[in-house]
């Protein structure tokens, strides 16, 4: 397994940890696994994130995955994830992160 094949393979397990109703950040992701940064672990659910949660990272601010907002939002609300902002409006809600933080763990 090459180097960048093992750190997807990191990013896609702590997703996969991530419980329902929670979220956690991309930054927080990257930090766990102990290389690249937020716009890596991004990148690596933008290419493989299909199969894992993948609404369940977000930004530090807790905004919701731009491409897929709506969606994400579907599925929060499935979830119960505790949510700021207008109710019927992905644009502006946010995960509210005081409540639905998941801190992972290193693998």
């Amino acid at each position: 397994m090459s180097d960048s094949e093992a750190y997807v393979e990191q990013v896609l397990q702590l997703v996969e940890a991530i419980p329902s109703g929670r979220v956690t950040t991309y930054g927080l992701i990257a930090e766990a696994v102990g290389t690249g940064g937020p716009r890596q672990v991004g990148r690596v659910l933008a290419l493989h994130g299909g199969p894992v949660p993948w609404w369940r990272v977000v930004r530090a601010d807790g905004s919701l995955p731009e491409s897929h907002q709506a969606e994400a939002l579907a599925r929060y609300r499935e979830e119960a994830t505790p949510l700021r902002g207008g109710p019927a409006d992905a644009l502006t809600t946010t995960v509210n992160l005081g409540a639905a933080l998941w801190i992972p763990g290193a693998i």
